[in-house]
């Protein structure tokens, strides 16, 4: 009997391996025999260089003359990405006149980054990213370098061509925040510091409102700020809260007269609801704030490449010896993640490179295609992203990156 039911179970295991193999080979055959056509567009409607090579931005120019609202989304941990902001924002700068960066910080750190920007203070940027929300970036020295060349590069600009950072992200550093409450407060009035200490939150707005009473500007800071505080009490959603932040500095600071750079999280600058939740970049396309039809997003995907997560956040398994982990990552692993139509972009665009693709341009093929649209996942370990509205344009441009190293920590 026992024998029986161990010939029984093995037949049935070979028969589901078999079937396993045919299914997963079948998917690969069909995927690689139906890729022509796609790889026809990629190759049409691309630029692809050198991993450590800068993009022209030709094609990219002309879409962005008639948008206001330039959003890219990466995948936080990577080295390339980051290299890759500071190219398009200089870009942008440079040929569009594009003088604000909204970043993924709150307002406080916005502004330290500002006094960084003018000063060159790399305490003030140890401040910042000292508790930033990207995990990735804090005691990392990819993301430090990438804000000491843009202090380089805003230090080499004339006074009159100056860009600004904005940050519209909820509230991060509690200390920081008081810290500069106070700093508002000793500006104003010559007091003991130390007296400072004792008062709340609470307590330090009322008295700093009567203080700036005849000062618009700073009462304007200061309501923006306790609305900041109040989202965190009422653990208003993060989108939300990022969405209402943009839509008030938006319309306070008169943004609908520039164009405007924001670099976030990918989740973030989807135009269309992702697991049957609208990002930022949707809910900002829906809104009274008249850029339906002005906002070009463009996403990073990365294959073949490292990206850099502390150790603690991961199971013993996948995680290195040390405090982080270089953990490998690929838009082409079928048991963690794999995007549909990924062999495509991996056909036209070699190992060590990278490539700037238009996903819009005329007859392209995936506008009504599970291509770029579906992602299939056996080991539900991490996060994925389920497109909801099916056919929508979530994104207008796509950077193809291979072989990116990870962001390195500092040590």
């Amino acid at each position: 009997m026992i024998g029986k039911i161990f010939k029984w179970s093995f037949k049935i295991l070979i028969g589901t391996m078999l079937l396993s193999t045919l299914v997963y080979g079948g998917f690969h055959l069909w995927e690689y025999a139906t890729g022509g056509k796609y790889i026809k567009y990629l190759s049409e409607n691309s630029e692809t260089i050198p991993l450590d090579s800068n993009f022209t931005f030709d094609v990219l120019g002309r879409d962005i003359e008639k948008k206001q609202l330039i959003l890219v989304g990466e995948i936080h941990g990577f080295g390339e990405p980051a290299k890759f902001d500071l190219s398009l924002f200089k870009f942008l700068h440079e040929n569009h006149n594009v003088d604000y960066y909204i970043a993924e910080v709150d307002f406080v750190q916005a502004t330290l980054l500002n006094d960084f920007l003018k000063s060159g203070d790399e305490n003030i940027l140890k401040a910042v990213l000292n508790k930033w929300v990207v995990v990735q970036g804090r005691n990392n020295q990819d993301y430090f370098n990438k804000y000491l060349a843009l202090h380089q590069y805003y230090q080499a600009l004339p006074e009159n061509n100056k860009f600004k950072f904005i940050g519209i992200d909820r509230l991060q550093d509690g200390e920081l925040l008081k810290n500069y409450l106070k700093a508002l407060y000793l500006s104003a009035i010559q007091e003991n510091p130390d007296t400072l200490e004792n008062k709340s939150l609470g307590t330090l707005f009322e008295e700093l409102a009567e203080i700036y009473r005849a000062a618009p500007d700073t009462l304007f800071i200061l309501s923006h700020l306790k609305s900041n505080v109040i989202f965190i009490e009422d653990k208003q959603d993060r989108e939300e809260v990022m969405f209402q932040n943009f839509s008030e500095l938006y319309k306070t600071y008169h943004l609908a007269e520039h164009k405007l750079y924001g670099y976030f999280g990918l989740y973030h600058v989807f135009q269309y609801r992702v697991n049957g939740k609208d990002p930022l970049a949707s809910k900002i396309r829906q809104s009274d704030l008249g850029l339906a039809d002005k906002i070009l997003s463009i996403n990073i995907m990365m294959n073949d490449s490292y990206m850099v997560m502390p150790s603690s956040q991961l199971p013993e398994f996948m995680s290195d010896e040390g405090p982080y982990t270089r953990m490998p990552v690929s838009a082409d692993n079928m048991l963690f993640a794999y995007i549909v139509g990924i062999k495509d972009f991996k056909r036209m665009t070699p190992e060590h490179q990278k490539s700037l693709i238009k996903m819009d341009g005329q007859n392209s093929p995936y506008s009504n295609s599970i291509r770029m649209n579906k992602t299939i996942q056996i080991l539900p370990v991490t996060d994925i992203f389920e497109l909801t509205d099916k056919g929508k344009p979530y994104a207008q441009y796509t950077v193809f990156m291979r072989n990116s190293d990870w962001a390195a920590p500092m040590e």
